[in-house]
């Protein structure tokens, strides 16, 4: 049980430990140097916010991986299904992380931020790190369905023919 109160756990933590204030908008009418100065803050902040992350996510990973490799085989890894719920709600979180950082994106775009600036290579470092989340998550929370799946005790009753299990379907 120890691995499903883990995954829990850090599913739960991440969106917290990702949050970041919304980002100003970058007024018109605003001198050059003064979008500059606002693009290099959002540039810094995306930088910061990565940079805070991503050793949580590796700690994370970590001790997730540990807590797999302790999995009993004959237990069931996520009995109340907690983490696997935690896991799909964090993905969430982070697909709309993704989408507000396209709008930031666009935003910047349209304020007419150079295609060069620091902020983008800044945003895709930050989008890539959260696509990388999702795809751990999927690959934990399918893992532990496919266990739990393999795990699930017998049923008592036995089917000998296709015929017998369709007719016990629609009973």
């Amino acid at each position: 049980m120890y691995a499903s109160e883990l995954i829990r756990d850090v599913s739960r933590a991440l969106p917290w430990l990702a949050a970041e204030p919304g980002y100003e908008p970058i007024p018109t009418g605003i001198s050059l140097a003064e979008r500059t100065d606002i693009l290099d803050s959002h540039a810094e902040s995306l930088r910061r916010r990565y940079n805070h992350l991503y050793p949580v996510i590796d700690r994370g990973g970590h001790k997730l991986i540990a807590a797999i490799k302790e999995w009993n085989p004959d237990s069931v890894a996520d009995p109340e299904g907690k983490g696997a719920e935690s896991l799909e709600k964090s993905e969430a979180y982070f697909h709309t992380q993704r989408g507000d950082l396209h709008l930031l994106r666009e935003a910047l775009i349209e304020a007419g931020a150079s295609d060069d600036h620091d902020v983008f290579r800044a945003l895709d470092r930050l989008d890539g790190l959260f696509a990388w989340i999702i795809a751990t998550m999927q690959e934990i929370r399918w893992a532990v369905l496919i266990a739990d799946g393999k795990r699930a005790p017998p049923s008592k009753r036995r089917f000998t023919s296709g015929s017998a299990l369709v007719a016990a379907l629609d009973e």
